[in-house]
């Protein structure tokens, strides 16, 4: 058996390569009028943590040295709160919101 020619596969696409004409007309074919801006949707339960944070930090009541000693104490390991502080403070709360 004797092999006369030998084509390239990809023979038949030639005609179908595109130009950098047709690419750049293509690419402004498909380009919106007006530029496109990102935007952020919030969903309700969000705008609503978004505030109680923002109510948070700006608070008075925080006492930003307590909390500081706190977070110092759950790092090291030794935070060791009393079960019935913890309940009497649960108590206390749910005595003040609901009277």
């Amino acid at each position: 058996m004797a092999i006369k020619t030998i084509t390239s596969p990809l023979a038949g696409y030639e005609a179908q390569r595109l130009t950098p004409e047709f690419e750049r007309a293509e690419a402004a074919r498909h380009r919106s009028p007006t530029p496109e801006t990102d935007r952020v949707s919030l969903s309700e339960e969000g705008r609503r943590k978004a505030a109680v944070l923002t109510a948070a930090t700006e608070a008075d009541g925080v006492r930003a040295h307590k909390v500081a000693a706190l977070k110092a104490q759950v790092a090291a390991g030794t935070y060791a709160p009393k079960s019935e502080d913890i309940a009497a403070a649960l108590v206390r709360h749910d005595l003040d919101l609901w009277g």
